[in-house]
């Protein structure tokens, strides 16, 4: 008879988690099933903070104010791009400033952890031909390129 494997006991047993007040949680396959592939920094500390924030179904009531404040964003259109993202990869809901994490898609096991795209429509998001690294160095470029604009127009420089 085989002897099932005991789990690892935690280093500080007084400090266990506990869910009290609030309540969220990451579902593993989140990183398992490589539903992170090709997300940008941003896009996944905006999915983990909307996870940390949101209630039992998901729901998070936060501004974008707020939201921009947390992720330290200077600028709309980098949180608009991240929220973009996640609800065009089926991550999360938006609608009336009122956020849903939704419950992660149903993967068949040839799109599993392969990195490949988890849009409903199974379109890639910018050219297959790039790797995603270069695909998110890209976009990052351009990201931080419109923020440039945006502090020069500020600082009155006309381009």
């Amino acid at each position: 008879m085989k002897m099932p494997k005991s789990r690892p006991q935690p280093p500080r047993p007084d400090r266990r988690r506990s869910i009290r007040g609030s309540f969220s949680w990451i579902d593993h396959r989140f990183l398992r099933e490589g539903f992170d592939q090709g997300l940008t920094r941003l896009e996944k500390l905006l999915y983990f903070v909307l996870v940390a924030v949101s209630n039992q179904d998901g729901v998070s009531f936060y501004s974008d104010a707020r939201l921009a404040e947390l992720l330290d964003i200077r600028f709309p259109h980098e949180l608009e791009a991240a929220r973009n993202e996640l609800v065009a990869r089926d991550l999360i809901a938006y609608a009336g400033g009122i956020y849903q994490v939704l419950d992660l898609p149903v993967r068949s096991s040839q799109n599993g952890h392969d990195g490949s795209c988890s849009r409903p429509d199974h379109t890639p998001r910018s050219s297959p031909s790039l790797p995603p690294v270069r695909r998110n160095a890209l976009r990052e470029a351009a990201s931080d390129l419109e923020s440039v604009k945006q502090l020069l127009k500020r600082w009155g420089f006309r381009g």
